[in-house]
């Protein structure tokens, strides 16, 4: 009786501690859509320290209401968990916005402007860097060729992302510094384009960007950090709380010093290569690069490639593309070669997440997380993290092209499929083309995915595609161009979503894609503080004005980091 007693005592002052101390942060008289089906809506929500401790009615929330408490009176609008990006390039990102951007641009007219400029600014000896180019949209579908930056830069070297990020387009300065000729192999899962004499084009298919890409200088410590800066503050003003990304070894340190100074503001899931696996010999040799006890930054998934693209023709089809029979695509893994990475990963403890674009890539990919499955289940004793699960989460990083009897394999060995839905409205306009109505089906097929009960985790992947999550989520309930809102209806609109499955899927889809469902994701008691305030209920509001819905206020663990002007 006196532990019980003594239990009780302690119980009752935590509680009085808890009710007596004002919070530090009280949202009222706003719409919280907390997705949390234990209480799907409130007017107010109490934030102490980086917790949310209070999510309920307007009246109960005065108890949290100190001397020293803000108050954040939010008129009616609507209030949303912090918006998780589940697969982005934030380096990459960050340089897109501070080097030649080519997004959207429809004419070469406008690429050599671009590049002219660029080429004036430029130190002697230094490269000219950019992406976002697609052909499709200034070249009628043909490659472009490197006489055509020739004209502007005839003695710098340039070097020029697709959009993608799987093909890059040079100058002939970039080929002499790269040693290119004709006489120049192609690579394994690579491709050098040539004209009818042999002769290097300028265009660099998948692993082939490396012969040139290598003669590239890296970038310092500080231009990776401005960088970085750069994509935070972009995030930050986009409701952007968590990011998922693609990192390098050299981010690493980036990261790591900004947590230090207290200027990360998004929590990082770093992912390495799976090739990683080849290195080292366990879990913990890669898990020391990464503080122990950090909310903020966390080591995510071995991230691999089975193909390329679509809109390079590079995906791997099971079938030929039907406006070039004489290709399937570049796959760069065989069947057995991915089965041997994917099963010493496993092993070894890690999160994999495998990009997958066409029908015949992403049936390898689930063919090699099943024999893991089969192969290494049991075990992982040796891992020394607690906050390591042994229930796999493994993922498909795009998903984009799915043989609809190959479904099953999703559910069957837990794979989660990390997508990015203005993929969707981007290739529409070319996607029947490459593999045809039948096959189109199963293109960004987000439905059947949830029929399944296939988790789904939405992202980016910026800077293929912008980073403000209202293009995506505009995509997933209409599957519409962004500009001229066609197809009346949608896109094979059997595959559309509802507006709040396609919220979850960016914010608690995207926790549980990261095994961080139990702290991010939604608005609940105990959960950590990242939240978004958007001007207009995109719940309720027409899908075109979606597009027009800015983000007023941005909170992160706690702290508001980002006010609308």
């Amino acid at each position: 009786m006196r532990m019980l007693g003594l239990l009780f005592f302690i119980l009752l002052f935590v509680t009085v501690r808890l009710w007596g101390q004002p919070a530090d942060l009280v949202f009222k008289n706003g719409k919280a859509a907390t997705i949390d089906p234990a209480l799907p809506q409130a007017e107010a929500v109490a934030i102490s320290g980086n917790k949310i401790v209070f999510v309920g009615s307007n009246t109960e929330a005065e108890k949290w209401v100190g001397p020293k408490t803000e108050v954040v009176d939010l008129q009616g609008r609507l209030l949303l968990p912090g918006f998780n990006d589940a697969h982005c390039h934030l380096v990459s990102g960050g340089f897109s916005l501070l080097r030649v951007n080519l997004a959207g641009v429809q004419t070469l007219n406008e690429i050599k402007d671009k590049v002219r400029e660029a080429v004036k600014r430029a130190p002697k000896g230094a490269w000219v860097q950019g992406r976002g180019w697609d052909h499709t949209l200034f070249n009628d579908d043909e490659w472009p060729t490197k006489e055509m930056l020739d004209v502007v830069a005839p003695n710098t070297p340039v070097y020029l992302r697709r959009i993608d990020g799987h093909v890059s387009w040079v100058n002939s300065a970039a080929l002499k510094l790269a040693k290119i000729t004709k006489y120049t192999p192609d690579t394994s899962g690579g491709e050098i384009v040539r004209d009818k004499f042999g002769n290097p084009t300028g265009i660099f298919k998948e692993n082939a960007t490396d012969l040139v890409a290598r003669s590239i200088p890296e970038p310092s410590y500080e231009e990776l950090k401005q960088a970085v800066e750069r994509g935070l503050e972009e995030a930050r003003r986009l409701g952007v709380t968590s990011l998922q990304e693609a990192s390098t070894a050299a981010a690493i340190p980036v990261y790591n010093d900004l947590f230090k100074e207290g200027k990360l503001t998004a929590r990082i899931s770093a992912w390495l290569p799976l090739d990683t696996v080849k290195y080292i010999s366990s879990y913990s040799e890669v898990r020391r690069s990464f503080p122990s006890d950090s909310s903020m930054l966390k080591l995510g998934i071995l991230k691999g490639f089975a193909d390329g693209t679509m809109g390079s023709r590079t995906a791997h089809l099971f079938e030929p593309y039907s406006d070039d029979s004489t290709t399937v695509g570049i796959p760069q893994y065989t069947q057995e070669e991915l089965n041997r990475l994917v099963l010493v990963a496993d092993s070894l403890g890690f999160q994999i997440g495998i990009h997958a674009i066409g029908d015949r890539a992403n049936y390898t990919v689930l063919q090699a997380y099943g024999e893991a499955y089969s192969l290494n289940n049991g075990g992982h004793e040796e891992i020394e993290f607690e906050e390591f699960h042994r229930e796999r989460r493994h993922r498909i990083e795009h998903a984009q092209l799915i043989r609809l009897e190959d479904l099953h394999f999703f559910p069957e060995t837990g794979t989660i499929a990390s997508m990015q839905p203005t993929h969707c409205t981007s290739d529409m306009r070319w996607a029947e083309a490459r593999v045809g109505k039948q096959r189109c089906w199963g293109a960004y097929a987000w439905r059947s995915f949830l029929d399944y009960s296939i988790p789904l985790a939405f992202g980016t992947d910026w800077p293929v595609e912008p980073l403000n999550p209202m293009g995506g989520l505009y995509a997933a309930i209409t599957r519409q161009d962004l500009e001229t809102g066609e197809p009346e209806g949608g896109w094979y609109s059997d595959h559309r979503l509802s507006m709040m499955e396609a919220v979850r899927a960016y914010t608690l889809g995207s926790a549980y894609a990261q095994f961080r469902e139990a702290e991010l994701g939604s608005i609940t008691v105990g959960k950590l503080a990242d939240l978004v305030v958007v001007e207009k209920d995109i719940l309720t509001i027409s899908s075109r004005e979606v597009l027009t819905t800015w983000v007023v206020m941005t909170v992160m663990n706690g702290k508001i980091i980002y006010r609308k002007k």
